[in-house]
């Protein structure tokens, strides 16, 4: 049988007169003391210890619990009670029957001081409920057990509660959660790639369909029907998650199953894809197949171990040549690929991983496969080791010199050898150890100021390499606040100037190059590239204004959007010139510009 706080829902009330065992529940007083299914009964006023409870419902605690959640309105909890009256008289219990009773949290199906009581339970808790009369069966009673007007009591122990979402807010989908709380904090959403397990059933319990242990996309609609139900469902659920999704069949299969469809749900994984590579352009991508092991990751100059036990063309297919390893490297020492460099900093110990990169950065010799110039590299990673060192603020002032001095030397090692994304890395890192130093002692603040200036010089040299002007010239811009006369800088800048197109700016700096050392052939040659620059733009300047006037007065008036583009010219006229002794002087800047270019390669 049910117990006495239930009420019946769309099954016939059943007249108190009727009632003759504790088998048949009594209805609700005429004053309607159950919730209907529109309120909520105040649950939602919640306190540090849940909702809270009206003058009309008291609560002790007989046995606490260490939990922290509460059944929510909706939920189906399932509980254990035992009812009497204020004389001690027991009039129901479920532990007689050794059956625990279930029922809908705040729909109205008990009564409503059951409603109110239970949400502010934790698990396992046991807490003994006082119910005034309006808040039970009221002015009637229930014959012949509860007299008119009585006060309940009721000892009950929340059991366990099964989740309940309505997901769209219609009813469609009904979702229950099946088996714990998942791990960790991360959630699926659009785009992402999880991997989990379906199965759709009919409303017979015939299987539907079955897919086990899939990857898919989130808002990819590779579930066909299920994908709207699915994708929403996954939303709010955690790795190892599992959850039963009863759906009407607008959500499901439409009239090929007209009574809608249970669709159970497990979270297997959610696969992390980040961008690594150093420029964050997409060239070096991994997806995180397995979560590694605490939170420390490998730092730079510390010992690696890495296998690497597949590796794969952009389409799926075996690269030949391919040869499993396991490799041990020193991590920012240009041991291994770039690819690999990128990868492994970010990872933790036991992390597995898919790492998809360009063959350019990913052609590792130690792997068997140097010849692959095109396409992609796909490989399968695990970070097996790492050693743990001090963290840079952990480091003494003469550990930090020593150690910004060794990864400065890597740096230079590995711009001389064309790794320039590694050796910017270094430059980087050696820069921002020694940020703040104005409270070292003097021998090692000048010697930490002399490393970080060089850092930032050979910063300066890299961007010129990897053709990032903009930056070449912050660098150098930014070595210039602290010495203004440093001849590496104001001419690097200069060069970063003239791929701007900042001729007149070139042109001051190559100037202040010259007035620094007089014998600077390249800063003198540079000037004659930005001068040759910097007439030809004159030039087109002077022909533009020119052809503009050519145009006043000219002719009918066109119709709106019929006019020639500034700067373009018909058929019949000829652009404007120059005089030819101004090609002769361009031609003699450019030959020496040729000279210059190649000696702000060697300078950088």
């Amino acid at each position: 049988c049910v117990c006495f706080p239930f009420c019946f829902g769309p099954d016939p009330l059943p007249s108190s007169s009727a009632m003759s065992s504790d088998e048949e529940m009594p209805p609700m007083g005429a004053g309607g003391t159950g919730m209907d299914d529109d309120s909520d009964g105040g649950m939602d006023d919640a306190g540090a210890d849940g909702p809270i409870l009206p003058e009309g419902v008291k609560k002790e605690i007989i046995t606490a619990s260490e939990g922290f959640k509460r059944p929510k309105k909706g939920d189906e909890v399932t509980v254990h009670y035992v009812g009497t009256l204020t004389d001690g008289t027991e009039f129901d219990s479920s532990r007689k029957k050794d059956k625990p009773f279930v029922f809908p949290l705040g729909k109205g199906q008990v009564i409503k001081g059951w409603d109110l009581g239970v949400a502010t339970m934790l698990k396992g808790e046991v807490a003994k409920f006082t119910i005034a009369s309006e808040f039970g069966y009221g002015e009637s009673g229930s014959p012949p057990t509860i007299p008119p007007n009585a006060s309940l009591v009721f000892e009950v122990e929340l059991i366990s509660w099964a989740s309940k979402d309505d997901l769209f807010g219609d009813e469609g989908v009904i979702k229950t959660t099946l088996e714990g709380e998942g791990k960790g904090w991360k959630k699926p959403s659009d785009g992402d790639e999880v991997r989990l397990t379906l199965k759709a059933e009919a409303a017979d319990g015939s299987v539907i369909e079955e897919r086990k242990s899939i990857e898919y996309v989130v808002g990819s609609d590779a579930l066909g029907p299920l994908a709207k139900a699915v994708d929403m469902a996954l939303a709010g659920m955690r790795k190892n998650e599992s959850v039963s999704l009863k759906c009407a069949k607008e959500y499901a299969y439409g009239e090929k199953h007209p009574d809608g469809a249970t669709i159970t749900l497990a979270l297997e994984e959610i696969y992390e894809t980040k961008d690594m590579s150093f420029g964050k352009d997409g060239s070096v991508m991994r997806k995180q197949t397995q979560e590694g092991e605490g939170f420390d990751r490998p730092k730079d100059g510390v010992k690696a171990t890495l296998a690497v036990t597949a590796a794969t063309d952009g389409a799926g297919a075996a690269l030949p040549g391919f040869k499993a390893a396991t490799i041990e490297f020193t991590v920012g020492d240009g041991e291994v690929c770039d690819a690999l460099e990128c990868a492994v900093g970010e990872m933790k110990k036991g992390e597995k991983a898919v790492l998809t990169a360009s063959a350019s950065s990913a052609a590792e010799t130690k792997l068997g496969l140097q010849d692959v110039k095109e396409g992609k590299i796909v490989l399968t990673i695990e970070l097996q080791e790492f050693e743990k060192k001090k963290e840079i603020w952990d480091m003494s002032e003469e550990e930090k010199v020593e150690f910004g001095t060794a990864r400065k030397e890597v740096g230079s090692q590995l711009l001389k050898a064309g790794r320039y994304e590694l050796a910017l890395q270094k430059y980087k890192k050696v820069g921002e150890a020694f940020s703040f130093v104005d409270n070292y002692k003097e021998e090692n603040k000048g010697k930490a100021k002399a490393l970080k200036q060089a850092c930032e010089l050979n910063k300066s040299a890299v961007y010129l390499k990897l053709q990032d002007w903009t930056e070449a010239k912050n660098t150098c811009n930014s070595i210039l606040k602290d010495d203004k006369e440093n001849i590496k800088a104001i001419f690097r800048r200069a060069q970063a100037q003239l791929h701007l197109k900042n001729f007149q700016d070139c042109m001051n700096d190559c100037k202040k190059v010259v007035e620094l050392d007089s014998q600077n052939k390249e800063a003198r040659a540079l000037l004659k590239l930005a001068q040759a620059g910097q007439k030809e733009e004159d030039k087109q300047a002077k022909g533009l204004f020119a052809n503009m006037c050519k145009a006043l007065g000219k002719g009918p008036i066109p119709a709106p959007g019929k006019a020639d583009k500034i700067g373009e010219f018909s058929d019949e006229e000829d652009a404007p010139m120059d005089a030819q002794d101004d090609e002769a002087e361009e031609e003699g800047a450019k030959e020496e510009g040729q000279a210059a270019e190649e000696g702000a390669k060697e300078s950088a």
